[in-house]
């Protein structure tokens, strides 16, 4: 009977097609997403086929943050535009861009989810060494 439920419980997991991690190189940038997956040059991932961390991309966030603080370089606010240096204690909030879009020539952490149909951008990768 064991035999059985340890038999089921494989052939269930190789029919589910687990997640398989893969290294990809981005080549074009966010709109028009592509990647290719290892040294497959001639079946680039399109962006349809694609979803990307948000982290990855350029969004935006409403912050508050409150203390000390010190804000330097170029400042566009309704109550200052300049060069400088704004500091002080308070409250500051209002909304921060951050602008991390993948570039070409990037390399991703992709997880590619039953048969390739998806996949999944979730990191950076970044090596150290010589080969990097």
């Amino acid at each position: 009977m064991l035999d059985i439920i340890k038999k089921a419980a494989v052939a269930a997991m190789e029919a589910a097609g687990p997640v398989q991690l893969l290294e990809a190189t981005v080549l074009t940038p966010p709109p028009g997403l592509s990647i290719q997956i290892g040294l497959d040059t001639k079946n680039p991932i399109p962006a349809e086929m694609l979803s990307v961390s948000e982290r990855l991309t350029s969004y935006e966030r409403e912050v508050e943050l409150e203390g000390d603080f010190e804000i330097e370089g170029v400042l566009q606010t309704s109550d200052y535009s300049g060069d400088g240096k704004i500091s002080g204690e308070g409250t500051f909030s209002g909304v921060i861009k951050f602008v991390d879009e993948l570039q070409a020539g990037e390399k991703v952490l992709v997880m590619s989810f039953q048969g390739g149909q998806s996949f999944y951008i979730a990191e950076r990768l970044v090596k150290y060494g010589a080969d990097s």
